[in-house]
């Protein structure tokens, strides 16, 4: 009977451990929460050696 009793007490604290509130998808936060916007895109800049190379061939 101990034993079950230890097992059932260690799932509870198991279960009731970490996260905090509900969980959810970033696409559909609950009313109330905004999200932080992603940066924007930034485009990768074109080499300056590669026009460079391309002259010389």
């Amino acid at each position: 009977m101990r034993i079950v009793a230890l097992i059932a007490v260690a799932a509870l604290l198991a279960a009731g451990c970490g996260q905090r509130g509900p969980l959810y998808l970033r696409d559909s936060p609950p009313p109330g929460v905004k999200l932080p916007r992603p940066p924007a895109y930034e485009p990768v800049p074109y080499p300056v050696d590669a026009d460079r190379d391309a002259e010389k061939k």
